[in-house]
């Protein structure tokens, strides 16, 4: 049964999932405020109505909160608890470029669990490379234990990279690695 969190970005949970990014865009939008990307709710989405678009207008094309209100997930080896978890799933593609980037701010380490796809282009490290550069919608479920270790998640980072268009969507927290659902992309063979 899912559980409504107040979490200020109307976040839904059961016991084996949070979701991060879904049909909360305009919420995302507004806390995510800090970086000099260009954030907009995109209608071209992975999965459902929305996704966040991140435009770059240069400097770190990117949009973030390393402390988002109420975010205190525990990334553990077994998760239990309503607040802890191991896998993250999430879905993004780009627009030209080189390189697509998520980070996730945590404690310890704050910025130092990211993912891109294609070139890690702002040489921001460390960050594993998460498959070949998405020109069309691709999802990844990652196993932030075995990537990372234990960290308290706080934030996160949606960066466009090279100064191209990137697209973010079903960005969800998992207990166990069964638990993502298998969902069609729209137009992934684009």
């Amino acid at each position: 049964m899912a559980t409504a969190l107040s979490l200020g970005l109307a976040a839904a949970a059961t016991a084996a999932e949070l979701v991060l990014l879904n049909e909360n865009v305009d919420e995302v939008i507004a806390w995510a405020s800090s970086g000099e990307g260009t954030p907009e709710n995109s209608a071209d989405a992975y999965r459902g109505a929305e996704s966040l678009y991140i435009g770059a207008t240069g400097g770190d094309a990117q949009n973030y909160n390393g402390a988002v209100a109420d975010w205190a997930w525990q990334i553990v080896e077994d998760p239990t608890a309503a607040d802890e978890f191991r896998y993250i799933q999430f879905a993004w593609k780009k627009d030209g470029g080189a390189g697509i980037q998520i980070q996730l701010h945590g404690n310890p380490d704050t910025w130092g669990h990211r993912y891109h796809g294609g070139e890690n282009v702002k040489d921001w490290n460390p960050s594993i490379q998460a498959g070949d550069l998405p020109t069309s919608w691709m999802d990844h479920t990652r196993d932030l234990f075995d990537d990372w270790g234990e960290f308290t998640l706080t934030g996160i980072a949606f960066s466009s990279g090279d100064g191209n268009t990137g697209w973010y969507d079903a960005i969800t927290l998992h207990q166990d690695p069964s638990s993502p659902t298998a969902v069609e992309a729209k137009d992934k063979l684009a």
